[in-house]
């Protein structure tokens, strides 16, 4: 597998493996992917709410209602 790469980006990953962080240009690329997949991860699945925000957001009674329902896992929400 093949990828070009910009020159500041070379120049980054010699930097590392130059400083000793790394052993090599691989372990760069692979750290760089996998700080890039938790970054996705987490924005794809946010933590939930705390439950004084909620209530900020769902100000009325019943809409609240139906969250906490659903948190419990009771019902679904409407």
């Amino acid at each position: 597998m093949a990828f070009a790469l910009a020159r500041e980006q070379l120049v980054f990953i010699e930097r590392m493996v130059v400083s000793g962080r790394f052993n090599n240009q691989s372990e760069v690329v692979r750290e760089a992917l996998r700080r890039l997949q938790r970054e996705e991860d987490d924005y794809l699945r946010p933590p939930p709410l705390p439950a004084s925000v909620a209530r900020r957001i769902y100000r009325r009674d019943a809409a609240w209602e139906r969250v906490e329902r659903a948190a419990a896992g009771r019902a679904r929400p409407e």
